[in-house]
């Protein structure tokens, strides 16, 4: 059974909540974030698997993202990032308040993963678990020539102008590893069918406009140091996920990651990189696999309910902890 809801924030806009609820008793709580460019209903699939093993999957649609009625690809007008994350937030407390006493693990795909480990570092006493998909570590010094071209690029059009320059630059060497590639969108997946219902998607894929941009930078130079993910909860379950041939992460992204969250001293790091595998593994050809392994960590997260025993981090290709 799943339901639509809409909660809303302080400042008037609408939060489109979906949830998805198992017949029987639930054991936990998923609460989604999801990528760029992209919408709740394509998680449709994992929903309806996640219930399967009576859970409880929780996912709303950024701002700039799933509405057709509204402005796709921007979050706002002043401090985008932050009404993101507070957005996290008002659904946090909703899912508290509606399911009492079931615990909750936050899902964050890439964009998604960003905004989940920003959470974190506020909220994440509040979180059993954080499994972050097709993530990577911010590199300050790439990104800072980035955020110069997008401040120019939004003086000249304005934030709600669309720059080709900087979509070129956020996206345009995805596809270099997949040459001869069928569409630009090869990096998604190797399942055709599933790139082909991206690109046949109205409200999947940008251009994006020069304040989504500025504002996605800003959160991600804000996340890329120790000192900021040194505030998540250092007992807090990790589960770092994804593709070894994804352009986001990959097997250098997450590698940075892990090594990132090992010198702040997290313990509770586990691990899973898929061979080949491109940056949705969730509409990867192996899809089954990867679906039935990350709902195996969060099961046992909800388990464990709270407790957290600090447990040896884990660096390899199968998940522990």
């Amino acid at each position: 059974m799943d339901t639509l809801q809409v909660l809303a924030a302080p400042d008037g806009h609408e939060i489109r909540l979906r949830i998805w609820q198992p017949t029987g008793e639930a054991a936990g709580v998923i609460q989604l974030l999801h990528g760029l460019g992209e919408h709740v209903n394509r998680y449709d699939r994992f929903a309806h698997a996640a219930c399967e093993r009576g859970f409880v999957l929780c996912a709303h649609d950024h701002r700039g993202h799933g509405d057709p009625g509204g402005e796709i690809g921007f979050f706002a007008d002043n401090k985008g990032w932050h009404l993101v994350v507070d957005d996290a937030l008002i659904v946090l407390t909703h899912i508290q308040e509606r399911f009492a006493e079931l615990p909750i693990v936050m899902l964050g795909h890439s964009l998604g993963s960003y905004v989940a480990q920003t959470f974190a570092m506020h909220y994440g006493g509040r979180l059993a678990g954080l499994l972050l998909s097709a993530s990577t570590w911010p590199q300050r010094a790439k990104l800072l020539p980035a955020m110069l071209i997008a401040l120019i690029e939004s003086l000249r059009l304005g934030r709600h102008g669309k720059s080709a320059l900087l979509d070129k630059l956020g996206f345009g060497n995805f596809n270099n590893n997949f040459r001869p590639a069928r569409t630009d969108l090869d990096w998604l997946s190797r399942d055709e069918n599933e790139v082909d219902l991206y690109v046949a998607d109205p409200l999947c894929g940008g251009p994006y406009t020069c304040g989504l941009w500025r504002d996605l930078l800003g959160g991600l130079f804000e996340l890329g140091s120790d000192h900021a993910i040194g505030r998540v909860p250092a007992d807090l379950p990790i589960f770092i996920t994804g593709g070894s041939k994804d352009p986001v992460g990959g097997d250098r992204g997450m590698t940075r990651l892990i090594l990132h969250y090992a010198q702040t001293g997290h313990q509770r790091v586990a691990v899973k990189i898929y061979p080949e595998g491109r940056h949705e593994m969730l509409n990867e050809t192996n899809r089954d696999e990867v679906t039935s392994d990350w709902l195996d960590w969060i099961g046992a997260r909800f388990r464990a309910k709270d407790s957290r025993k600090p447990l040896p981090a884990t660096r390899n290709n199968s998940h522990s902890d």
